[in-house]
C-alpha cells in the first residue's frame, strides 16, 4: 500500500459494538459524534490469539476527533451505552 492511499470506515446511526474491520495502519483521524447518556465509544484491536479485543487509546465521551497511529490489523468500534453513533476512521494521507 502506498503512503498515500486513503482509507475510511464509516459508521452511521449505530448503538452496538461493530464486527471486526481491516486496517492498512498508519495515521488515522477517529471522529464520534452521539448521545453519550454516560456511555463510550472504545476502538479496539484484535490480539494475536483471534478473540481477545484491546482497547487502542482512550475512549470516547463526547463528540470530537482524536488521530492515532496504529499498525495494520483487525479493528472494531466497542460501543458501551452511547446511541446513535456516528463515527469515522479515516487514514490520514502522508
Amino acid at each position: 500500500m502506498s503512503g498515500t492511499a486513503t482509507q475510511s470506515v464509516n459508521f452511521s446511526n449505530i448503538s452496538a459494538t461493530t464486527a471486526g474491520f481491516q486496517i492498512y495502519g498508519g495515521k488515522y483521524g477517529l471522529t464520534v459524534s452521539a448521545t453519550f447518556g454516560g456511555g463510550n465509544v472504545q476502538l479496539q484491536t484484535l490480539s494475536l490469539d483471534g478473540s481477545t479485543w484491546i482497547n487502542v487509546g482512550s475512549s470516547v465521551t463526547a463528540a470530537g476527533q482524536s488521530t492515532v497511529d496504529i499498525p495494520p490489523g483487525q479493528y472494531r468500534l466497542s460501543v458501551t451505552t452511547a446511541t446513535a453513533v456516528f463515527a469515522a476512521l479515516t487514514r490520514v494521507p502522508i
